[in-house]
């Protein structure tokens, strides 16, 4: 590991605890202000759960918690459901429904607020999409037998509307709206001069999601790849202009940016070929010439050119780069490299190292496959870091605005599928949604997507995040529920209502089961992202072009399969189906 690696790693930590704390910070500084404006007696504000330290000013105790996943503002005069009783016993005068409606209001307002003043800094800078906003999506690969598949879509169509509505979304906001959709999946296609609508029932696609558990959509689309150059740069004095669009790389198709930074920044030739689409015309840009550059103090590094899990025992065969080493002498996937120059492997992780201490030598592998072992010798590339001057983000700047109406869309969308899969299970409707209670997140699943969205993107996408989990904590908060801010707003309105308050004897035990049902529910989801934490350590990235081509093969391999054995294939199809 070296040290600007370990600097990330403690950066994005840091980022993960410090933001999400300030997330309920805010919220709780905001009931604690207004409630002390309405002169109610507060007796601690705390940060975390379990007391691990505390000061006491001006009769308020403030505390910092061994648990720092929450927080909270012990004000009994807002409590309901019995006498207000102070820290020594002593009882308090009961608070007014307004000023109670105004303090527990405060703190999900508190959190909408900082949520906007976030989102200025979004709107300021511009946000990374995955891709511009499509009109049409066309299908690059789609895997048989997939449930989209066997509706009737296939490579090369044209996607035109999703359930009755225009295509105007990036890549990922489709993924999303087929997920929120609510039964079968309605995509209108364009297939040549013909137009017509495949419906199809989406299911989990384990490929790309093992650990969530998604209904990632099994086909892929073909994405324009915008290239921006830097003034001065080595692109740009070769040619290159903006919004053209990247076809290949030295004769090598592009199918995602991923791609083309991996052909880009590590090379072993002294320029780079290029093709790019201008204005619907392709254009040849020869002999770009880039400037080497230096990571962590090298000016390159040596590969073989596989892919394997960093976490298997022995490094096993997932991927093989085109025109690699291990590609040109003959590695296939699935092999396991048992020992190098003589030296059995006792982790996955030595075979890089054993590549780095070689300088350029000729390696022996010995490697297992289909249970027998074989002998393999080759040198490892020498790739030098270089930097052409090309940037490719795709950046939206959404007012904050657009942002927190992005996040009630999405809330509402959320809770309505949530009501559809429990009324599915109870047997109480026939419609269908593959989101479920599973799919949500906690304070664990929160605090590992803030962790990733820093540490794999960067510091705008972070507070991208934070945006999101300050507006949804705000908006969660309101809901009117026992036990949550909401439920305390309806409950001083009854107050003022029927000009007396709720029963005690009525309000505890249904407190008391509400919060027996918050931490069951929170046990429920805190179990599901620790599954999905332990899951993704050995679960590997997986680009969009890696998913093409995966698709591709597994099609490949099928059509072969079919022509040695078609009647068994046949049999096997007609068990799918």
């Amino acid at each position: 590991m070296t040290f600007s690696h370990l600097l990330t790693i403690i950066g994005s930590a840091v980022f993960m605890v410090f933001f999400f704390g300030l997330c309920v910070f805010v919220h709780e500084l905001g009931h604690f202000l207004v409630a002390k404006w309405r002169g109610f007696h507060v007796i601690a504000f705390s940060i975390g759960f379990k007391k691990a330290w505390g000061f006491h000013y001006k009769g308020v105790e403030y505390r910092i918690g061994w648990i720092p996943f929450g927080g909270y503002v012990e004000i009994p005069q807002i409590d309901a459901t019995g006498e207000a009783k102070d820290e020594n016993g002593h009882v308090l005068p009961k608070g007014k429904p307004f000023d109670r409606i105004l303090a527990v209001v405060a703190g999900p307002l508190f959190n909408i607020l900082f949520g906007f003043l976030v989102a200025c800094v979004i709107w300021y800078c511009g946000i990374p999409k995955d891709s511009p906003t499509l009109k049409t999506i066309e299908v690059a690969a789609i895997e048989k037998n997939s449930p989209e598949y066997n509706a009737g879509l296939r490579e090369g169509d044209i996607i035109t509307k999703i359930n009755g509505k225009d295509v105007n979304y990036t890549w990922n906001d489709f993924i999303v709206e087929i997920l929120v959709t609510i039964g079968d999946v309605k995509l209108e296609v364009q297939r040549g001069d013909k137009t017509f609508v495949i419906s199809y029932k989406p299911i989990v696609n384990r490929k790309v999601s093992p650990a969530d558990e998604i209904a990632y959509p099994f086909f892929m689309p073909k994405l324009p790849l915008k290239l921006y150059p830097v003034e001065g740069s080595p692109a740009a004095k070769a040619g290159v202009k903006a919004n053209d669009e990247i076809v290949s790389v030295n004769g090598r198709k592009v199918s995602d940016m991923l791609e083309f930074e991996q052909l880009t920044t590590m090379s072993s030739a002294p320029s780079i070929d290029m093709v790019v689409k201008r204005d619907g015309k392709l254009v040849e840009i020869k002999n770009i010439v880039p400037n080497p550059i230096e990571i962590d103090g090298k000016k390159g590094v040596y590969l073989l050119g596989i892919t394997f899990r960093p976490t298997d025992p022995l490094p096993k065969v997932i991927g093989l780069a085109k025109g690699m080493p291990a590609e040109k002498n003959g590695m296939k996937l699935g092999d396991e490299i048992v020992e190098i120059n003589g030296t059995k492997l006792t982790a996955a992780t030595d075979c890089q190292k054993f590549v780095n201490e070689s300088d350029g030598g000729v390696l022996h592998l010995k490697i297992r496959r289909d249970g027998k072992l074989l002998d393999l010798s080759f040198a490892p590339e020498f790739l030098r870091y270089n930097d052409v001057g090309i940037e490719y983000a795709y950046l939206a700047h959404p007012t904050p605005w657009e942002q927190f109406m992005h996040v009630i869309d999405m809330s509402v969308k959320s809770l309505r599928s949530l009501g559809v899969s429990l009324g599915n299970k109870l047997g109480l409707t026939e419609q269908h949604t593959t989101i479920q209670a599973k799919h949500l997140s906690g304070p664990i699943g929160i605090g590992r997507v803030l962790y990733i969205s820093v540490y794999k993107g960067s510091l705008i996408q972070g507070l991208n995040l934070v945006v999101l989990i300050t507006f949804s904590l705000g908006l969660f908060n309101l809901l009117p529920i026992p036990v949550l801010d909401g439920g305390h707003v309806v409950l001083a309105f009854l107050e003022i209502l029927f000009r007396r308050p709720m029963s005690p004897k009525v309000l505890q035990p249904v407190t008391m089961a509400f919060v027996a049902l918050l931490v069951a529910f929170m046990l429920f989801v805190s179990f599901y992202d620790v599954k999905r934490v332990i899951a993704s350590f050995s679960a590997p990235a997986v680009s969009r072009a890696t998913l093409e081509k995966s698709i591709k093969e597994a099609n490949a391999a099928e059509e072969k399969t079919a022509e040695k054995n078609p009647d068994e294939l046949s049999h096997s199809k007609n068990k799918t189906n």
